[in-house]
């Protein structure tokens, strides 16, 4: 038990390419039926703009990937897991969540962590 918790943050993330797909034909069934109204077809351009802009995700996903995969840098870490949390907002993704649960559990707590944000400072009025 000791070795695991200390293990915590010293690990090396994987991507889970299920998890990616699985966000993907989420987004697109969302996008679909989203599409159809009382039998009604509304924007197919619309689709495909929709569709497009997954694409562009999904290559930018993979991009920070592929650079946190060679560099193994945890500021490259971040920058995926800030466009992971995101793009699961955005799309409302439980997918894209676990893997930014994931990607936590594989940072050192002073990274997961926001520094200098406190209730204070987002309640302000």
């Amino acid at each position: 038990m000791v070795r695991h918790i200390l293990d915590i943050g010293n690990s090396k993330y994987k991507l889970n390419k299920d998890a990616l797909c699985e966000f993907l034909l989420e987004a697109r069934h969302q996008n679909e039926a989203s599409r159809f109204i009382n039998g009604h077809d509304f924007g197919s351009m619309e689709c495909e703009s929709v569709s497009d802009s997954l694409d562009l995700v999904f290559r930018e996903v993979m991009q920070l990937y592929n650079e946190y995969a060679t560099t193994e840098s945890l500021d490259a870490l971040m920058k995926l897991k800030n466009k992971l949390e995101h793009v699961s907002s955005r799309y409302r993704s439980l997918a894209l969540a676990e893997e930014v649960m994931n990607i936590n559990s594989c940072l050192p707590y002073e990274r997961r962590v926001q520094s200098g944000r406190g209730p204070s400072s987002e309640e302000e009025e």
